[in-house]
């Protein structure tokens, strides 16, 4: 989402995208071999052999390792051991940005902060029970991160990536936050208002991978909210029940099942966070998010 501007320059194989950050352009399978005609089928190929082979993997790893049972650490468990299928095709596109870069730490800390800050407030007047710290807890709260870091190493890596036509970070944005978005279809309680707010969340992390040039806040803050929600104030999470918690609300949210993810708050919240990053996003000379120039 960085615009090729003034201060724009290639040198030694890297590319200077406006103030930011500095990608390395190495050059892939995609601009070796594909021609420009066949490089976006190549790319929506590419995506989808590796969403399927990373849901067939798990399937294979539950049987192998005996965690067939449903529960959320034996999943968390099979969806992240099994990214390492993705790795072979996600090194055949060029990167939207990089992949653990930690840059611009305090305006992802501010951005996050105008999404959690409004429900922690809700938590503290609706009146919060302690439950307490079980063993339990802290093996749900490392499934959780284990979840995230799974759920952001393959949307806002490979199909970010992957889905970036002509290194567009625009197209990569929007369609692997799509796709984080219909992952969730299938959740109890989903309905409309959840599931565009999971694509502003997608939106959300995405843009924290490109201002911060890296997944480590991405996987970091949606653990978090996660953690918070779920397992700090005891709410559901996205269709999620009955978590190990440490605080219970003592009055009813103001949500339906599927947590607060659903809410219009929600809402708000993620659009103001999206607005702290593209006001950094852009330039003073900008005036559109842009896409890198280069292949499809």
């Amino acid at each position: 989402m960085f615009l090729l501007g003034k201060g724009s320059q290639r040198d030694n194989g890297s590319l200077q995208v406006g103030h930011l950050v500095n990608i390395h352009s190495r050059i892939t399978f995609l601009e070796r071999r594909c021609s420009p005609l066949a490089r976006p089928f190549f790319r929506l190929g590419l995506t989808l052999a590796g969403f399927l082979l990373w849901g067939v993997f798990q399937g294979f790893l539950s049987g192998v390792l005996g965690l067939e049972e449903a529960n959320i650490p034996n999943f968390a468990i099979v969806s992240f051991i099994a990214l390492i299928v993705l790795f072979p095709f996600w090194r055949l596109v060029p990167e939207v940005a990089r992949r653990f870069g930690r840059n611009n730490g305090r305006l992802a800390v501010a951005a996050s902060a105008v999404l959690f800050i409004p429900f922690i407030i809700i938590a503290l007047r609706s009146g919060l029970e302690y439950v307490g710290f079980t063993s339990e807890w802290f093996q749900f709260a490392a499934a959780l991160f284990l979840l995230a870091a799974s759920e952001e190493i393959l949307c806002r890596g490979f199909m970010m990536d992957s889905l970036g036509f002509r290194r567009s970070r625009n197209s990569g944005l929007v369609l692997s936050s799509l796709a984080f978005a219909l992952l969730h279809l299938g959740n109890f309680h989903a309905g409309f208002a959840s599931i565009v707010n999971i694509f502003l969340a997608g939106a959300l992390f995405g843009l924290l991978r490109l201002l911060t040039d890296g997944l480590f806040y991405p996987v970091l803050v949606h653990w978090l909210w996660n953690l918070t929600t779920g397992m700090i104030f005891g709410w559901n999470v996205s269709g999620h029940a009955l978590l190990p918690t440490i605080f219970r609300t003592t009055n009813h949210p103001p949500w339906g099942a599927f947590g607060p993810e659903e809410s219009i708050l929600m809402t708000i919240g993620t659009l103001g966070a999206i607005a702290v990053l593209i006001k950094k996003l852009y330039l003073p000379d900008n005036k559109a998010l842009p896409g890198t120039r280069g292949t499809l």
